[in-house]
């Protein structure tokens, strides 16, 4: 994947805030003030996919997480607020996007996904479905003892507004692209007056390593930002809604952090009277840069309540 221009972040924002209504290329492109055809050549170029394509990867990808995430939640639920018509229709795509389907996502056995699904055709990217549970999904004590150790850190946010700059990495999670991103955004922002010798600095990682191949992985390097100073490209500004968020704090290696993150998910959100509100969580580095090959940062999730009817036995 190419650096996204930044015209072409206000689609890519506008596809993951809306995965559960109609989209159609001409909604997308009026949301980012593009025509149809720019919107279409631009996007190809630089996301490496169509759009219709990248619509339906982020709702399959968006529910297998969910499948984790929320175990009592009905699929025929997940299926219509992901905007399919009926279950027996997101079953199919499922089945043909993973090679299994919803419910042995759920309860993983080992079973190898069929060869011929779209994930491995289309982006050499294999898909096990244990590999979304930081423990065995059928060892309850690991995954009560797993929760219980977030449940003993986890605080709560209520956010305002908040204004960020921020520079797309070209190279997804790549270690060294993500470094080289994050010495020019702090570069620029420090010569713009966006920051001092302080940053206040935040990621947002938009796809899951366990179920999107490297090249289709998204992240930008966020600065918390001024509205008044204009940023000229390939910076650009981004807003984040108000919201309520649980924060947890982690501090090991760099190559452990998608470990931690799949333990929230499928440890300490199934127990809990929460849900993810979008899948996309932000890093607050704490400290100013990972060293030793160690990273200080608190994970923040934007969280909802779980419907009544489904809340988790503790």
């Amino acid at each position: 994947m190419d650096r996204p221009r930044p015209e072409l972040e206000k689609a890519l924002a506008y596809i993951q805030g809306h995965l559960g209504d109609r989209l159609t290329v001409a909604r997308v492109a009026k949301a980012a003030a593009l025509s149809e055809f720019h919107l279409h050549r631009v996007f190809h170029e630089t996301v490496g996919e169509s759009v219709g394509r990248f619509i339906t990867r982020k709702r399959l990808e968006t529910a297998a997480l969910r499948l984790v995430c929320e175990p009592s939640t009905p699929v025929t639920n997940i299926a219509l607020e992901l905007g399919y018509s009926s279950s027996s229709n997101f079953s199919k795509a499922f089945k043909l996007y993973f090679g299994v389907n919803p419910l042995e996502v759920r309860n993983p056995a080992g079973k190898v996904p069929d060869l011929l699904a779209k994930i491995l055709r289309h982006y050499a990217h294999a898909f096990r479905p244990a590999e979304l549970f930081a423990v065995p999904a059928a060892d309850a004590v690991a995954m009560r003892q797993e929760a219980a150790r977030w449940q003993a850190q986890v605080r709560f946010e209520q956010t305002d507004v908040i204004e960020f700059a921020c520079l797309a990495s070209p190279k997804g999670y790549d270690l060294a692209g993500l470094g080289a991103t994050w010495t020019q955004l702090i570069d620029h922002c420090r010569e713009l007056g966006v920051c001092g010798a302080d940053v206040d600095a935040w990621g947002m990682g938009y796809e899951s390593p366990d179920l999107t191949a490297p090249n289709f992985r998204r992240y930008h390097a966020c600065v918390r930002g001024r509205p008044d100073i204009a940023l000229p490209q390939p910076l650009f500004s981004k807003t984040v809604r108000p919201g309520r968020f649980a924060v947890f704090t982690y501090r090991g290696p760099t190559e452990a952090v998608a470990a931690a993150y799949r333990s929230i998910y499928s440890c300490w959100f199934p127990r809990s009277s929460l849900v993810p509100e979008d899948y996309v969580p932000m890093d607050h580095y704490v400290a100013d840069a990972p060293k030793d090959g160690s990273v200080e940062m608190e994970m923040w999730f934007r969280v909802g309540p779980r419907p009544a009817d489904e809340l988790p036995q503790r």
